[in-house]
C-alpha cells in the first residue's frame, strides 16, 4: 500500500494513464497521415516501437521529477511544502480528460462517422426491362453484373459489391440515397430494350452529390454484337470517372467468357432464382452445348448438379458427385483465373472429402476475388470440418463484405448452433424459406433440450411431409416414454419403404436427445459416409456424447477430417493426443 500512495504522490499512475492515452491518439493520427501523404509503411511501426520504448522511460522520469515553482526538479531535492503537488495533479487530471476526450470522439468517428465516399467509386443498378413483352429482366441483370464484373478489374475503381447494389432493384429509393448507403460517389443504372434481334442498351452515370449526368448513352445494336457493346459502356464509364487505364487486357472484355449471344442468354436465365434446380441445370447444360469452351457454364452446371444430392437418396449422393466433379473441372481447364471457377471446383472437392483439396482451392478463389459469395462458402467448409469459430469468421467477413443484401449468410445458423448461440441461430434461420425454417427450428429446439420448443416444433412439420406422418406424429404420440421413443426410431430406420432426404439425420438427431449416442453415431456414420451435405451436424451440442465414443475418432478419421486437422487446425471441439492420437468433446 505505501508503495501505490508513493506512486499517486509521484503522480506515476497519472503519467501512465496520460501517456497511453496520448500514444494511442498519436498512432492513429500518425495512421492517417501516412495513408494521405502516401509514406512508407515502416514510419508507422517505428512510430508504435518508439511510443513503446519510451513509456517506461517517462514512468521512471515521473518518478524521480516533480514540479515545483523553479520548474521541474529533483524529487529528492524539492521541498515538500513548496512543491507544486496539488497544482500539478490537478494539470495532469486536466491533460488526462482532455485526451480521453478526444480519444472517445475519433473512436466514436472512426466507428459510427460517416466516411466520404472513395474517389473513383460507382455502383452499377440492375439494368430496367423496357422490352415489349416485359419478359427480359434477367437479361438487364446480367447486362448489369456483367459490366459491374468488369468495372472491377479496372485499376483505381472502386465498385459496389453485387448483392448490395442489387438489393435496391425494385425499390423506390432516390439516387442519392443509394449511394450513401453504398457509400459511392456515382450510379451506373440503365434500361434494356430487346425486339427480336435488336437491343437497345441505354446507360447514364449520375453523380450522387449534385444528381447531375456525368456521362449518358443509347446504343442500338445487333444482338450479335452485345459483348462490344458492353466494352463501350464499360470504357465510357471509366473514362468519364477519370480512371486512367492502360491498353491490352486490363480494359479487356469477355463477355462472361463466351462470344456466343445464344449460350449467353442460356446462362443469364439459369441463374434466375425463381427456377427449379432441374431446369437451371438443362439451361446451363444448353450454354455448354452452344459454346463447349463456356468455362462459367461449366461451372455453373457443376454445382447445380452438385446440388441435386439435398433431395437424393444416400445411395445416388456418390454417383451425383462423380458427375458433377468433371463439370466444375472442365471450368477450371478452360479458365483458371476464374475465381468462381476455382471455388466451384472446392466445394465439388469437399463433397468428394477432399477437404484440403477443398482448403487450397479456397484460397486461391479468394485470391482472386474475396467477395461475399466465395468467402461465406468458404466458411461452409470449416463449419463442416468442426471450425466453427473460424467459420463464423468467415461469415462475419462475407457479411462485412456485401452488408447491404438484406440477408445474413443463412448458413452461418449452423455455426451459431454448434457454438450453443440459440437465439443468434433462430435469428438467422427466419430469413430462410419456410420449409428450411421449420427443419432448422427443430434441430435448434432439441439442441437447447427444451422439450416445450420440441413438440410445438414437430407439430409444425407439414402434415404432407412423409417425416411428419412417419416419424414426429408417433414420437409425439409417445413423447414422455424415452424407450418407446428409441424402439420407433429403431423401426423406422429399418423400413426401406419410408424414405425422405434428412431421414438418418432426424433419427440420429432424435437417438442423440433421447439418450442413446451408440445409436446416433451408427445413424449419422451412415449418413455422412455418402454425403457431406449435412455434416454439419456433427458439431452440434445435443452430438456431445457421440463425439466422445471411441467410434467416432474412426468415423472422422475416414472422412479424411483428421488428415486436414493436422494440416491446417483442429476442429474446435478436438485436439491432438501426441503424434497418433486425438480426442473429442
Amino acid at each position: 500500500m505505501r508503495l501505490v500512495s508513493e506512486l499517486r504522490r509521484r503522480n506515476v499512475l497519472r503519467m501512465a494513464a496520460l501517456y497511453v492515452v496520448a500514444a494511442w491518439l498519436i498512432v492513429q493520427v500518425a495512421g492517417v497521415l501516412i495513408d494521405l501523404a502516401k509514406l512508407p509503411d515502416w514510419i508507422g511501426t517505428t512510430t508504435l516501437w518508439v511510443l513503446i520504448i519510451g513509456f517506461p522511460i517517462a514512468l521512471i522520469f515521473s518518478w524521480f521529477y516533480e514540479i515545483t515553482p523553479e520548474g521541474i526538479g529533483l524529487e529528492k531535492d524539492s521541498d515538500p511544502d513548496v512543491a507544486l503537488t496539488h497544482v500539478s495533479d490537478r494539470r495532469l487530471d486536466f491533460l488526462v480528460i482532455s485526451l480521453l476526450c478526444a480519444a472517445v470522439i475519433l473512436f466514436a468517428y472512426d466507428k459510427w462517422g460517416i466516411s466520404d465516399p472513395p474517389d473513383r467509386s460507382v455502383a452499377v443498378l440492375p439494368f430496367a426491362d423496357m422490352s415489349p413483352n416485359g419478359d427480359q429482366e434477367y437479361f438487364g441483370d446480367g447486362i448489369a453484373e456483367e459490366l459491374l464484373n468488369e468495372l472491377v478489374r479496372l485499376d483505381g475503381l472502386y465498385v459496389a459489391g453485387r448483392t448490395s447494389s442489387f438489393s435496391f432493384k425494385g425499390t423506390n429509393e432516390n439516387l442519392s440515397a443509394i449511394a450513401e448507403a453504398l457509400n459511392v460517389g456515382a450510379i451506373l443504372e440503365g434500361s434494356i430494350r430487346k425486339d427480336g434481334d435488336r437491343i437497345r442498351i441505354t446507360a447514364q452515370l449520375i453523380n450522387a452529390s449534385d444528381g447531375y449526368h456525368l456521362w449518358s448513352e443509347t446504343y442500338d445494336r445487333e444482338l450479335a454484337n452485345i459483348f462490344e457493346v458492353q466494352e463501350e459502356i464499360a470504357t465510357s464509364v471509366a473514362g468519364a470517372l477519370g480512371v486512367r487505364l492502360g491498353v491490352g487486357t486490363i480494359n479487356a472484355f469477355r463477355g462472361a467468357g463466351t462470344q456466343n449471344v445464344e449460350a449467353y442468354e442460356a446462362y443469364l436465365q439459369g441463374q434466375d432464382r425463381n427456377l427449379t434446380n432441374q431446369e437451371k441445370i438443362r439451361l446451363y447444360e444448353r450454354a455448354t452445348e452452344l459454346d463447349p469452351n463456356y468455362a462459367a457454364a461449366w461451372s455453373q452446371l457443376g454445382l447445380r448438379t452438385l446440388a441435386t444430392m439435398w433431395d437424393s437418396s444416400l445411395d445416388q449422393a456418390s454417383e451425383i458427385v462423380d458427375r458433377a466433379y468433371p463439370l466444375v473441372l472442365r471450368g477450371v481447364e478452360l479458365n483458371p483465373e476464374s475465381a468462381i471457377a476455382q471455388y466451384r471446383l472446392a466445394q465439388v472437392r469437399n463433397a468428394r472429402y477432399d477437404w484440403i483439396g477443398g482448403e487450397q482451392g479456397f484460397a486461391q478463389a479468394i485470391d482472386l476475388l474475396t467477395d461475399r459469395p466465395i468467402v461465406a462458402s468458404y466458411g461452409a467448409m470449416l463449419l463442416r470440418t468442426g471450425r466453427t469459430a473460424y467459420a463464423q469468421k468467415q461469415y462475419a467477413l462475407a457479411v462485412s463484405l456485401e452488408p447491404l443484401g438484406g440477408l445474413p449468410v443463412t448458413f452461418s445458423w449452423h455455426a451459431s448452433l454448434a457454438q450453443g448461440r440459440f437465439a443468434e441461430a433462430k435469428e438467422i434461420s427466419n430469413w430462410q424459406v419456410a420449409a428450411n425454417r421449420i427443419e432448422n427450428n427443430l434441430d435448434i429446439a432439441l439442441n437447447e433440450r427444451d422439450p416445450e420448443e420440441i413438440k410445438p416444433a414437430m407439430q409444425a412439420m407439414p402434415n404432407t411431409n412423409v417425416a411428419a406422418i412417419a416419424l414426429y406424429a408417433p414420437l409425439l404420440a409417445e413423447f414422455d416414454s424415452p424407450e418407446r421413443i428409441l424402439s420407433i426410431l429403431r423401426d423406422v430406420y429399418l423400413d426401406e419403404n419410408l424414405q425422405w432426404p434428412r431421414k438418418l439425420h432426424d433419427i440420429a438427431m432424435m437417438a442423440a436427445y433421447f439418450g442413446d449416442p451408440q445409436f446416433a453415431l451408427k445413424v449419422k456414420g451412415q449418413e455422412v459416409r455418402a454425403t457431406s451435405a449435412r455434416l454439419a451436424a456433427l458439431w452440434y451440442p445435443v452430438m456431445s456424447e457421440v463425439r466422445q465414443l471411441p467410434e467416432f475418432k474412426k468415423l472422422v478419421t475416414d472422412l479424411n477430417l483428421v488428415e486436414y486437422w493436422r494440416a491446417y487446425g483442429w476442429a474446435d471441439l478436438c485436439r491432438p493426443l501426441g503424434e497418433d492420437d486425438f480426442t473429442c468433446i
